[in-house]
């Protein structure tokens, strides 16, 4: 996995505080992420995810309604099954239940604000790694599946053509 693969990523932060969406977004353009976005609207947070088709959301969980309980929530039900979407939670909330909650409805990873830029950092990239390997497998098996319908169509063609059946 290249280090430029990963800085294509498109990532998406959805935090109700405009200052934490800048600066988040600045230092990792800083790291060298190209494709950043963000909202601070919760209400327009799905319809961006669906139009922007990220590779790595950062969500806030404590805003006003919906609160990213809801946003996770609803991102994972527009996830397909098989994908692999890194939803990473950031929050100065640390206790047991937030974090339980989180997990259960479908976070990746979970930072604590104020965050350890390296740590920051280092999770991003190990998930965004993750993201693009699963692409890569569900690529090679999309192909491998091409593969053998067509040679099962051969193969079929060719039993046909040996035993003088029509092909159905």
């Amino acid at each position: 996995m290249t280090s430029e693969l990963i800085h294509q990523a498109k990532i998406f932060i959805i935090d109700d505080e405009e200052i934490n969406v800048r600066l988040l977004g600045r230092f990792l353009e800083t790291a060298g992420y190209k494709n950043v976005a963000g909202t601070t609207d919760p209400d327009h947070a799905i319809a961006m995810f669906t139009d922007d088709d990220p590779d790595l959301v950062l969500l806030d969980l404590h805003m006003p309604h919906p609160d990213g309980f809801e946003i996770l929530q609803k991102m994972r039900e527009l996830t397909p099954a098989n994908a692999f979407l890194p939803i990473v939670v950031l929050t100065a909330d640390c206790t047991p239940d937030a974090k339980r909650r989180a997990l259960a409805l479908g976070a990746t990873d979970f930072l604590s604000k104020p965050f350890d830029d390296v740590e920051v950092l280092l999770r991003i990239e190990s998930v965004l790694q993750t993201r693009f390997l699963n692409l890569q497998w569900q690529n090679q098996k999309r192909l491998l599946e091409e593969r053998v319908k067509e040679r099962t169509r051969v193969l079929e063609e060719r039993i046909a053509e040996l035993t003088g059946a029509a092909v159905v």
